[in-house]
C-alpha cells in the first residue's frame, strides 16, 4: 500500500484563532498586518506543538477580493457585510490581505521548518455565497444555474490563484472549506461543489490536500472523498465511527473534538478527559488525524489546546505500536466472534498492554461502533447481540486484570423500566462503570417506581440510572422521576439513557444529566458524584 502523504499528521487543532490572545492588537489589526499576525501565530506555536500549523484566517478573504464587502472588528473575525456589486478578479499580488498571509507564511516556514503548514483556501461554492449572498447561490441552482455556474467559475479562478500564492509562499498541505457546501443534496453538490474541489486538488497534486465541510456530511461524504483528496475533516456532530469504513485504505479520516462546547467552554480535565477518549477509540485506525470538528473560536483558553495536543499525543503514541493486534481483536468482536475473541483478548493480555486499553480501545470501540452504525440504520440488533456476546467473553477474561476496587458503599442503582425488558445497554454501562472503579446496584428489567424507590430507601444510594429503549417506556421515567422524587427521597438525583431517550426528553422528563452511551455515561456519573458526593442532591 502507498504511505499516505498525510501520514506525518497526527495532533492538530484546526486554525490558529486563539492565538489573538497573544498579542496586543484586536483581530482587525491582525488581518491586515503581517508582523502582528505572525507573531500571534508564532506565539501560539510555540506553546501549542500541533502537527500542522495554519496562519491566521478568515472565511470572508477570497470574497472581499472579489467585491464583497467585509467588516472589521477589534473582538470579533471578519465578515462580509455587503455582497459584490461589482464582480472582481485580481492577481493574489495585488490583494493586500492574502499577500499578507503569503509573507505570514513565509516567516512561519523559517521559523518552523519541521512542521507541516497549511494553505487555508475556501471553496467556490462557500465563496459565491459570500460574493453574491448565500440564498441567492442555493435558489439560483434551480432557478438560474448558467449564472450560478459562471459566478463558480470565477470563484474557482480566485481559489486556484491564492492556493498557488500560499503553497509558493512555503505552505505544504492544501486545505480546502467549503462549510456551505453542506446544504446541498448529492446530486447538486456533485456538480456545483465537487468539480471545483477536484479541479483544486488535481491541479495542486504535488502537495497533501484536506477538505473540510462542515454540519452533518453523511449525504454527500462520498462524493467529498471522490475530489481526489487525501484527507477529509469531519464536524463534531458526526460519528467517526459510523462511517470510517466508507474511507478508501489511504484517505485520512480526520476529526473531531467539538471546539466550542469542550474546547473553549470545558476545563483542562475534561479536555483532557474527551481526548483521550477520542484517541483511545480511534487510535487503532491507522488513518486516523485527530483534530478538532471545526476551527477553534479565538476566546479558546490557550491552555486547553496544550492539553488537546499534549494529551492526544500521548494517548496516540500509546496505542500505537500495538495497533494491529488492538484493531484485530475490535473487528472480531464488531463481527461477533466470540472464539477468535477469547484468543485475541488472551493474546493481548501477552504483550503487556493495559487492560483497561484493550476494554477502551477494541472492546468498548467495537460496541461503540455497533451502536453508532444501528442509529445510523446501518446495521441491525441481531449484529448488535452478536457483538455484547463477543464483548462479554473478552472482558471476562480481562476482569480479573482490571483491578476493579469494591466500594464499601454504592455510588448508583441501575434498571431498565417498567414495561421494558431491553437489558444490552444497561448491561454495557454497568460494566463501564465498574471498570472505572465504581459501585453499582444492578436492578435488572422491568423495574417499576416502586422498586426504584425502595432500592433508594434500602441501599441509601442517592443516584438513579434509568434506561428506556422503546417509545411505549419512556413515558415511565416521568412517573419513575416523580415517584422517586417525594417525600424523604426528593433529594435523589436521576440521570437518564437508552435508545428512546435523548437531551431534550430528558429535560423534559425532569431528569439530572442524560448520556448518549456508555462511556458517557461513566463521565455523567463521575461529574455527579465529584459535585454532591455519595449523598442526596437537592432539587430547587
Amino acid at each position: 500500500m502507498v504511505a499516505n502523504p498525510l501520514y506525518r499528521l497526527r495532533v492538530f487543532p484546526i486554525n490558529a484563532l486563539p492565538g489573538a490572545q497573544l498579542v496586543d492588537a484586536g483581530i482587525d489589526r491582525i488581518a491586515h498586518d503581517a508582523i502582528v499576525k505572525f507573531e500571534a501565530t508564532y506565539r501560539y506555536y510555540q506553546r501549542v506543538d500541533a502537527d500542522l500549523l495554519f496562519f491566521f484566517s478568515d472565511i470572508a478573504i477570497q470574497a472581499e477580493a472579489m467585491g464583497a464587502s467585509v467588516k472589521y472588528e477589534h473582538n470579533a473575525m471578519p465578515a462580509v457585510c455587503a455582497t459584490a456589486k461589482r464582480i472582481s478578479q485580481y492577481s493574489p499580488t495585488q490583494i493586500r490581505r492574502m499577500k499578507v498571509n503569503g509573507e505570514v507564511l513565509e516567516r512561519m516556514a523559517g521559523a518552523f521548518p519541521e512542521k507541516d503548514l497549511a494553505a487555508l483556501v475556501y471553496g467556490p461554492f462557500t465563496v459565491g455565497g459570500q460574493v453574491i449572498g448565500e440564498q441567492q447561490v442555493l435558489r439560483g441552482l434551480i432557478e438560474r444555474p448558467g449564472e450560478v455556474n459562471e459566478i463558480l467559475k470565477k470563484c474557482l479562478k480566485v481559489a486556484l490563484d491564492y492556493a498557488g500564492l500560499l503553497l509558493d509562499s512555503g505552505a505544504t498541505v492544501l486545505w480546502v472549506s467549503d462549510p456551505l457546501a453542506a446544504l446541498i443534496p448529492p446530486d447538486l453538490f456533485r456538480e456545483y461543489s465537487e468539480k471545483c474541489l477536484a479541479k483544486l486538488f488535481s491541479t495542486y497534486n504535488e502537495w497533501p490536500s484536506i477538505l473540510h465541510v462542515c454540519g452533518n456530511t453523511d449525504q454527500i461524504l462520498s462524493e467529498m472523498i471522490n475530489t481526489g483528496v487525501n484527507g477529509v475533516s469531519l464536524d463534531q456532530c458526526m460519528s467517526l465511527l459510523a462511517v470510517e469504513d466508507e474511507f478508501p485504505e489511504n484517505t485520512s479520516i480526520i476529526g473531531n473534538l467539538d471546539p466550542v462546547e469542550v474546547m473553549e467552554m470545558d476545563g483542562p480535565e475534561d479536555v483532557a478527559a474527551a481526548t483521550a477518549d477520542l484517541a483511545a477509540v480511534m487510535g487503532t485506525n491507522r488513518n486516523f488525524c485527530l483534530s478538532t470538528g471545526c476551527a477553534l473560536p479565538p476566546t479558546t483558553p490557550i491552555k486547553n489546546v496544550v492539553c488537546f495536543v499534549d494529551i492526544g499525543k500521548a494517548a496516540l503514541a500509546a496505542i500505537v505500536s500495538q495497533r494491529e493486534l488492538l484493531g484485530d481483536l475490535g473487528t472480531e468482536v464488531y463481527r461477533g466472534n466470540c472464539e477468535v475473541t477469547i484468543d485475541l483478548t488472551r493474546e493481548t493480555l501477552k504483550m503487556d498492554i493495559p487492560p483497561l486499553t484493550i476494554v477502551e480501545s477494541s472492546l468498548m470501540r467495537a460496541v461503540r461502533k455497533g451502536s453508532a452504525r444501528y442509529e445510523a440504520k446501518q446495521c441491525f440488533l441481531p449484529e448488535i447481540l452478536r457483538m455484547v456476546d463477543a464483548f462479554y467473553a473478552g472482558f471476562k477474561i480481562l476482569k480479573p486484570s482490571l483491578d476493579i476496587e469494591q466500594r464499601e458503599s454504592l455510588d448508583i442503582a441501575l434498571g431498565t423500566v417498567q414495561g421494558d425488558v431491553h437489558e444490552i445497554g444497561k448491561d454495557l454501562v454497568r460494566i463501564m462503570l465498574e471498570v472505572y472503579g465504581l459501585s453499582v446496584i444492578d436492578l435488572g428489567v422491568d423495574v417499576s417506581a416502586d422498586q426504584f424507590v425502595e432500592a433508594v430507601e434500602t441501599y441509601g444510594v442517592g443516584l438513579i440510572g434509568l434506561s428506556a429503549f422503546t417509545t411505549g417506556s419512556r413515558k415511565q421515567l416521568e412517573v419513575i422521576i416523580r415517584q422517586l422524587r417525594k417525600g424523604a427521597n426528593s433529594g435523589v438525583s436521576v440521570l437518564v439513557g437508552g435508545a428512546a431517550v435523548n437531551a431534550q426528553i430528558a429535560s423534559s422528563v425532569g431528569a439530572d444529566g442524560y448520556a448518549k452511551d456508555a462511556l458517557g455515561a461513566v463521565k455523567l456519573v463521575q461529574g455527579h458524584l465529584k459535585k454532591c458526593g455519595n449523598r442526596l442532591c437537592h432539587h430547587d
